[in-house]
């Protein structure tokens, strides 16, 4: 009960505080509301006050970072029906950090997981954590962790009970309208 007091009462801050303000503090006011209804596992509610502020300043890659991570954080907690929405959110929102900031490792790593531990129809795979190393510059001892990270993901993902349930995925009723045509 108490979670729920804190959270409209910084809705009720946000809400008011967004009259009569720059677009930079508005974006700060509903950044802070995103992180405190993030800490409180509130992710769908921290996903739209972090869409708020990438509405006031669209140009600010921490804005999309939060975002991604309060998209992800939802997919991860969300019905298998919806979570691939979520997921693909999630990682546009990462993909728009990195291109705003591609120098960030923070924003780099965090996107690198996401394709790293989402199937290619949810916006992620192999393939695309492949890319990204190409197109962002990781230390060189980070350059190994990561490579060895893809490399052991493909281990799991290729798998006899990997190939499997991704088999069940595609033939299966509705999971299998989620899985876009070949």
């Amino acid at each position: 009960m108490h979670r729920r007091i804190v959270i409209l009462w910084l809705s009720a801050i946000a809400t008011s505080a967004a009259w009569g303000v720059t677009p930079s503090e508005a974006a700060d006011q509903w950044a802070a509301q995103g992180r405190a209804l993030f800490l409180a596992c509130e992710f769908k509610q921290a996903a739209h006050a972090f869409e708020r502020a990438v509405a006031e300043q669209p140009g600010r890659p921490a804005l999309y970072y939060w975002l991604g991570k309060s998209y992800a954080r939802e997919a991860d907690v969300a019905s298998p029906l919806t979570a691939p929405k979520y997921a693909r959110k999630a990682g546009r929102s990462l993909e728009q950090a990195v291109r705003i900031d591609p120098h960030n490792q923070e924003y780099a790593r965090e996107l690198f997981e996401f394709y790293v531990d989402s199937p290619e129809w949810f916006g992620g795979g192999l393939t695309r954590a492949r890319a990204l190393l190409e197109v962002v510059n990781l230390p060189e001892a980070d350059s190994e962790t990561v490579l060895k990270h893809i490399s052991d993901a493909h281990t799991e993902h290729s798998g006899p009970s990997w190939r499997v349930r991704q088999a069940i995925l595609r033939t299966s009723g509705v999971a299998g309208s989620l899985v876009p045509a070949r």
